[in-house]
């Protein structure tokens, strides 16, 4: 994958995000469709950002490119189990954890979940993926050059 099919994915989420909030102008408010685009777009967004974030050369390395897959399925399917289940909310509603279940979907699922296994993947790939010392060199040179 390259930064520019990921910058495209950026740009292709924010545009459902964005159409999403339009829609909420029309008369009647938004179609109920319109949720999709922002759980989608989200999602997108957030993995494109890992995309791009950790890309070097024009290139998403591996497992950057792991951790955005991972992240638009885990958030897209969070958000996307929180908008088919029915809207039952009650006295009588399932708990999780002491949470209304769409509620424990959404935190547990794009909150808490990628908060553990993220920095865990981050961790393990660390001596990998990090800058070598020849990368250091070249920022530092960089540096130098763009103060004289």
């Amino acid at each position: 994958m390259t930064t520019r099919s990921a910058l495209a994915g950026l740009v292709l989420s924010c545009t459902a995000i964005s159409a999403a909030y339009l829609l909420a102008f029309l008369p009647g408010g938004a179609p109920p469709w319109a949720a999709w685009g922002l759980a989608l777009g989200s999602a997108g967004a957030l993995a494109s950002m890992i995309a791009l974030g950790a890309a070097r050369g024009g290139r998403v390395r591996p497992v950057a490119l792991a951790a955005s897959v991972f992240v638009f399925l885990l958030v897209g399917g969070a958000f996307g189990a929180a908008l088919l289940l029915p809207a039952n909310e009650g006295p009588s509603a399932v708990l999780v954890l002491g949470l209304p279940l769409r509620t424990a979907i959404v935190l547990y699922g794009i909150g808490v979940v990628p908060m553990l296994v993220l920095p865990l993947a981050y961790a393990l790939s660390f001596d990998r993926e990090t800058l070598s010392d020849d990368d250091l060199e070249r920022i530092r040179r960089a540096t130098r050059e763009g103060d004289a």
